[in-house]
């Protein structure tokens, strides 16, 4: 009776397990992979070869060679959005516009993360250093166009109401007083247009003379073009014409210039001749009314000819719904010769922005463009201009993964290298039209370590993504960049309804030729892939449809003519009253396929309702697949099915009830007897009732839905308690829902001792909505080695029911494990990735246990037993096999009050070169419906860590979660993007990055003294809950170890103590925040933070990023430094109180951006509690007294709640239940 003692809690763990928990577990966010959301701007740095792309919600993206990428985040406000973007040439520095008015400067330095003994961990940082003024956003945010002159000092501002102003970029102000007023312009227009006035309207393109550095070209929107004498601030020439000027451009070496117009014209002139004469006008799909022509440029190609580059200019009636980019082509005296050439490159969504690479000749008489980058909507297309038929580049990065929208995802780790040679060789005939010429982009160095190369082909990883056009693609993630490398069309092997295709020869005008790859649009949703299952050591691809459709591939090393046989499976066979009400199955046809992957087989499930469940085991040439209906599994090779189960209750059958077509989790309806809600309370009244300890975080902060990775949705929490249990009602599901029951939700293959722990048998196991668990054993198969995979070859097997498991609450199994002694996964299934090569190294060690596979039935049952893990939406529950006897469990909804979305079974470890210091342990990682992962120890389910990862409400991303066996994820951040994190800190990538620029052409900014007294850096943006917050601690540059300097930590949401809380001491150090001025290139204020860019950590929680995605200090995640695990505790890095409270003595750098205002605020945190742990960031006690907190009072700094561990939870072992065939659990 004592076990139902009230107020009963778990031992704690002791300071070195969290010391352990530390080491082992951490959030970081490794890389953004595919094609930024909503782009909005781009820019090219000529001399880095960068290429840098801004997006309507504040990021950047910066790309170089393939495998050199940063990302930077302005953590805008939710109505702004980046604008127009401008690299500083050959300096690494970017200049960012945004809708609201503002402009922020970037840099790109090289960074070397402290503790970093090799120069294979040096990675670069992306930093702002400045930030324009609240007073000139009203100006700035009417700016039309912008340029940069090429002396880096000023930059000129086109607004709408046609003046133009001057920003210095030297002291980052922008000056009060138009440089070129509009009324200065209507009396230029006056004297020339014979005293007509004519308001010149928004100033659409301002464009600096490619040799003269003082004249600059303007174009007006009303008719006019001036050529300007900056010096002088007068005018040279003045140019209208009869149209309303779109873009103007120089060419020719400054000797002419290029306009284009709204009615889809564009005129040729020449910038000597002092009269308004057009030298060539034309309408290239004229003379009926075109669309406007948006941006034009004219280069000189190699062999003399003008290449005229522009966007738009389409007929109206017929095109205007259509998005082009035209080249042209043609010598100026024979337009009939073999060297004309007119391509239209037609486009699925609009284009944003175009540029061209070019190799100019030493002249400067040649631009000889190599190539033509163009930015749309939904991808980024570049054009080869140097091969005569113009092609495209094949991307290593940028791929618009969402070309056809993303249904499913799987991840594939440590691909078999003779599985990727094939897919790569058969791919290469599915890349013959893509251009054979290097890619054009190659800023960036990258440096791979010594005992790593380039083409080092071990521990491929893909990721296969099944799409609504029935396409299913290859994606190599082995690294940063996400090339494709094959592509594989199930629509070839089904009859679709398609539009006829026009095969005339009739030319047609304008010479539209379709590039890129966005196609959204779907023949049939039939074909849409809901699931995917590859092993590489086989070469077999199983591909399961919508329509009930299974299909299995294999490697062909010939073309040939496919015509295959469909096998149906009945799941309903016996029921002869059930009808069907749900779409047709697919009509298979003949198809004339290429050398690569081709189907072998086709099984077609009725009702060909969605396929919701896949599990593969390629030993045994055997696959399970169910559906809304049930289950069936079957033999590949032999095309014979070894059993079928209908999930379905027969009551429903008999009474005709309509049936799902597609799969989805639907609402759970919960019964509202009274009797049975009496019964469950009773029942938890007697394991007793615990409460929360005051100091447990309050449960409004368990998520940030702006930021869900930011480093206040860490929470580690410390349990030194027990969780109440909520009351869950009790699940009913009624007829109506008895079809949602029946959904077969995970299938798993193992084998295991499940009858006798003398011998193991080959076992399928079945979980369903209704909380059913139905496993089957196979006997027969006698596996033998063929190719180096164990491969079945008797014909002579069963598969029969063996047990049956009701969950008592029928909450839907969502995944189904078999743990070894080694609590590892023993099977296939259950979306648990498993590493395919066996030959391939992990870059996470595995334990050294005995392989369970391996082991001899002789041993004694404490070291070969097996124990179930059954995961259902609501609980983990453990039993040991083969009796079923509950081992323990954890109720996360009772606990917690979410559900589980995923789960995985990772291997966490620390390496270290003392092998007695070396620990791996194997836990159970669980995405629950908040997007918080929770990381338990196995088999005791006890919880270690919980951070939220994925936005609550981002639905996609939470249903398109993939984890892989070394404790990373992918999933969708939008419909193009797939964001990767990790969940230890021990991950490292083979190579480093750094980046060369001239460092002498890097001008010194400098604030003026008015500027330093009167103005803040930056908008009012970032404000959470009207609580401001800053939260400063002591730590060392870097780069220079021997300056004492203040790190400011800034994320979305920091908890601060209250100004009672601060000692006199740090008061005055608060007092003197102001006065410390941070050097150019590292830590600098810009905004209220500094611009410490935090990178994950790859090894042994250094700050940095080898992978080259750099993060910035908005946006910062790592939990394994000392800065971002947000325990401010002192150790051996950093100084202490008295160190801190010196004065700095230093020589202050010529830069520096403009202080903050700041002011202490006892109101600035309201219902906020501070839990610090007492645990230092690296795992290792302090000597030292912890630093004191500032609470400060600043403009939109964002609030950072601490860390908290979790050491245990309620793992009462359920009362052990009988050993029968059906167990109620």
């Amino acid at each position: 009776m004592f076990k139902f003692k009230l107020g009963r809690k778990q031992p704690e763990d002791n300071e070195a397990r969290r010391r352990l928990q530390k080491e082992l577990f951490g959030l970081n966010k490794i890389c953004d992979r595919g094609f930024p959301s909503r782009p909005s701007a781009l820019a090219y740095d000529s001399q880095l070869k960068l290429i840098a792309i801004g997006t309507h919600s504040g990021e950047i993206r910066i790309y170089g060679q393939p495998g050199f990428q940063l990302s930077y985040s302005l953590e805008l406000a939710p109505s702004s959005s980046i604008r127009k973007l401008i690299f500083f040439d050959g300096v690494a520095r970017l200049l960012i516009l945004t809708v609201d008015g503002y402009l922020h400067l970037l840099e790109i330095n090289n960074h070397m993360p402290p503790q970093t003994d090799s120069l294979s961990h040096n990675t670069v940082r992306v930093d702002r250093i400045c930030t324009s003024s609240d007073d000139d956003s009203a100006i700035l945010k009417n700016t039309q166009t912008i340029c940069l002159l090429r002396n880096h000092l000023n930059l000129l501002i086109g607004l709408n109401d046609g003046n133009i102003y001057l920003f210095n970029i030297e002291n980052f102000s922008l000056n009060v007083n138009p440089i070129i007023p509009t009324d200065v312009i209507e009396k230029t227009i006056v004297e020339y247009c014979s005293g007509r006035v004519i308001h010149p309207g928004p100033v659409q393109s301002i464009v600096q003379h490619p040799i003269n550095e003082d004249k600059i070209l303007i174009g007006y929107k009303n008719t006019l073009i001036v050529h300007w004498d900056l010096p002088s601030n007068s005018h040279d020439r003045t140019y209208i014409y009869k149209q309303e000027v779109e873009s103007v451009s120089w060419y020719n070496k400054g000797m002419n210039f290029v306009t284009c117009h709204n009615n889809g014209s564009y005129a040729l002139w020449d910038a000597k001749q002092q009269l308004n004469i057009v030298e060539t006008e034309k309408i290239p799909y004229g003379p009926y009314p075109c669309t406007p022509m948006t941006k034009i440029c004219v280069k000189i190609m190699r062999n003399g000819d003008p290449l005229i580059i522009f966007a738009g200019g389409l007929p109206r009636s017929s095109y205007s719904n259509k998005h082009s980019v035209s080249c042209l082509s043609e010598n100026e005296h024979d337009h009939n010769n073999d060297r004309t050439r007119h391509v239209t490159f037609d486009f699925t969504t609009a284009v944003i922005d175009f540029f061209t690479i070019d190799k100019t000749s030493n002249d400067g008489t040649r631009d000889d463009p190599q190539s033509l980058v163009i930015l749309l909507h939904e991808e980024i297309v570049v054009i080869d201009l140097v091969t005569d038929s113009w092609p495209s580049y094949h991307l290593p990065y940028l791929n618009s993964i969402h070309a056809s929208p993303v249904i499913c995802t799987t991840l594939v780790c440590n691909v078999n290298p003779e599985f990727y040679k094939k897919l790569v060789n058969y791919a290469t005939i599915q890349f013959d039209d893509y251009s054979d010429r290097k890619w054009p982009i190659t800023g960036g160095d990258i440096k791979y370590n010594a005992n790593t190369s380039s083409d080092d082909v071990e521990q491929r990883h893909l990721l296969l993504t099944g799409h609504e056009d029935g396409s299913v693609q290859f994606w190599d993630i082995t690294n940063i960049s996400m090339p494709l490398i094959y592509k594989l069309k199930t629509s070839d092997y089904f009859q679709i309804e398609q539009a006829p295709i026009d095969e005339t020869d009739e030319e047609t005008w304008p010479p539209f030729r379709k590039t890129g790859l966005y196609d959204p649009y779907c023949d049939d949703p039939r074909l849409a892939i809901q699931k995917l299952s590859l092993c590489t050591n086989t070469d077999i691809l199983i591909v399961a449809g919508t329509a009930g459709q299974v299909l299995t591939f294999e490697f062909s090393p010939e073309s040939t003519d496919v015509t295959i046989a469909t096998t149906t499976v009945n799941l309903l066979d016996g029921c002869e009253s059930f009808v069907w009400k749900g779409h047709e199955e697919m009509k298979t046809k003949s198809a004339f396929i290429p050398s690569g992957l081709v189907l072998t087989s086709l099984v077609q499930l009725y009702p060909p309702a969605a396929i919701s469940a896949l599990a593969l085991c390629s030993d045994i040439q055997t696959y399970a697949v169910g559906t809304a209906h049930g289950f069936t599994i079957f033999n590949y090779k032999q095309n014979r099915i070894l059993t079928a189960k209908c999930t379905l209750d027969p009551n429903a059958l008999a009474s005709n009830q309509p049936v799902p077509s597609s799969t989805g989790e639907s609402t759970l309806i919960r019964g509202r007897s009274l009797k049975k809600s009496l019964r469950e309370s009773f029942r938890r009244l007697r394991k007793g009732r615990t409460i929360r300890k005051a100091t447990m975080l309050p449960a409004t902060k368990r998520s940030d839905e702006n930021n869900p990775l930011s480093q206040a949705n860490m929470h580690l929490e410390e349990v030194i308690r027990v969780p109440v249990e909520r009351q869950v009602e009790f699940r009913e599901f009624k007829p109506v829902d008895d079809q949602v029951a029946s959904m077969v939700r995970c299938l798993y293959f193992a084998k295991t001792y499940l009858n006798s722990v003398n011998e193991r048998t080959r076992s399928v196991w079945a979980g369903t909505n209704g909380g059913h668990v139905y496993v089957y054993s196979i006997t027969g198969f006698e596996p033998q080695a063929t190719n180096g995979a164990a491969i079945a070859t008797d014909q002579t097997n069963t598969c029969t029911m063996a047990k049956e498991i009701r969950l008592k609450h029928k909450a839907p199994v969502l995944s189904i494990v078999v743990l070894d002694n080694a609590n590892q996964s023993i099977g296939h299934g259950s979306s648990i990735p498993t590493m395919e090569s066996t030959s391939a190294i992990s870059n996470v060690p595995v334990a050294t246990a005995t392989n369970s596979e391996n082991t001899s039935p002789t041993l004694s049952t404490a070291i070969t037993s097996h124990k179930v893990l059954i995961c259902s939406e609501e609980q983990f529950k453990v039993f040991t096999l083969p009796n079923l006897k509950p081992y323990c469990k954890f109720k996360l909804t009772a606990v917690e009050g979410t559900r589980v979305r995923k789960v995985n079974i990772n291997q966490f470890a620390l390496k270290s070169d003392n092998v007695s210091e070396s620990h791996s342990e194997s836990c159970l990682v669980c995405l629950d419906n908040m997007g918080q992962i929770s990381i338990y120890t196995l088999p005791n389910l006890r919880r270690q860590i919980l951070f939220s990862c994925v936005k609550a409400s981002d639905i996609n991303a939470l249903s398109t979660v993939q984890f892989s066996p070394f404790a990373h994820a992918l999933y969708l951040q939008s419909s193009s993007e797939l964001v990767q994190v990790t969940f230890s800190p021990q991950t490292i990538l083979p190579y480093s990055m750094s980046i060369t620029y001239d460092k002498l052409q890097r001008k010194t900014i400098q604030r003026s003294e008015l500027d330093k007294a009167v103005r803040q850096t930056s908008p009012q943006r970032n404000l959470t809950n009207g609580n401001d917050a800053l939260l400063l601690t002591p730590s060392k540059l870097s780069e220079h170890a021997d300056e004492s300097t203040i790190t400011t930590v800034s994320e979305k949401h920091q908890e601060t103590p209250s100004k009672s809380s601060m000692s006199p001491s740090s008061q005055r150090n608060h007092q003197n925040v102001n006065q410390n001025k941070m050097s150019n290139g590292h830590e600098e204020f810009v905004n209220g933070k500094t611009n410490n860019a935090i990178g994950k950590s790859y090894q042994n929680g250094n700050i940095g990023n080898n992978s080259g995605f750099s993060t910035n200090s908005d946006s910062a995640i790592d939990l394994s430094s000392g800065i971002t695990s947000m325990n401010i505790t002192n150790n051996h890095n950093h100084p202490s109180n008295d160190e801190i409270q010196k004065p700095v003595d230093r020589d202050l750098p010529s830069f520096q951006s403009t202080p903050l205002r700041i002011s202490t605020d006892v109101t600035m945190q309201k219902d906020h509690q501070n839990s610090f742990s007492p645990v230092s960031p690296n795992g290792k006690t302090s000597n030292s007294h912890p630093t004191k907190l500032i609470s400060v009072k600043v403009r939109q700094a964002p609030i950072i709640n601490d860390i908290h561990y979790y050491n245990g939870t309620n793992n009462n072992p359920a009362s052990p239940t009988q050993r029968t065939p059906a167990i109620h659990t």
